[in-house]
């Protein structure tokens, strides 16, 4: 035998190799679960604060604000009764609240959120200004305002100039 030759015993290199197997899969359940939601679905504390008597304000990812009332279904997230606020173009002017509906697709309740697209949720306070819209149009008491028209298809972001 050679004196530089290492020898490693195959039974404890069997052992290292599976070892390190088991954490490469244990990392990308972790990451798996943590991406896709589920952990807001494993912890069912989170939502016993949720008010089921009351609306809730929804923020998304992508920086929509939704409100409605809100339940958990899996990983996905229902919003019925659903109203956001369109800020009109004049800075004077205050953002008015619309009923989810009557955009250009007609959506229907509920609305499906996938759970990893929520950032937080907020529950409202009954005498709130948004609640309190909400109560005042359902009674008849204020018209909701239309959607925003369709502008056109979304553009791109301008992506960053590439380093020189």
């Amino acid at each position: 035998m050679n004196q530089s030759s290492i020898v490693i015993n195959t039974s404890v290199l069997r052992r290292v190799l599976v070892l390190a197997v088991g954490l490469l899969v244990l990392v990308i359940v972790v990451l798996v679960v943590r991406r896709s939601g589920v952990l807001a679905f494993l912890d069912p504390g989170a939502l016993d604060a949720v008010d089921k008597n009351g609306y809730q304000a929804v923020f998304l990812t992508g920086g929509q604000v939704y409100f409605g009332k809100l339940q958990q279904q899996g990983s996905y997230f229902l919003l019925t009764d659903v109203f956001y606020l369109s800020v009109p173009s004049d800075p004077n002017a205050q953002p008015q609240l619309v009923k989810r509906g009557s955009e250009i697709q007609a959506p229907v309740d509920p609305m499906i959120i996938p759970a990893g697209q929520i950032l937080y949720i907020e529950n409202l306070r009954p005498d709130g200004q948004v609640a309190t819209a909400i109560r005042k149009f359902k009674a008849g008491e204020i018209p909701s305002a239309t959607a925003p028209p369709v502008t056109g298809a979304p553009t791109s972001r301008p992506s960053a100039s590439p380093a020189r």
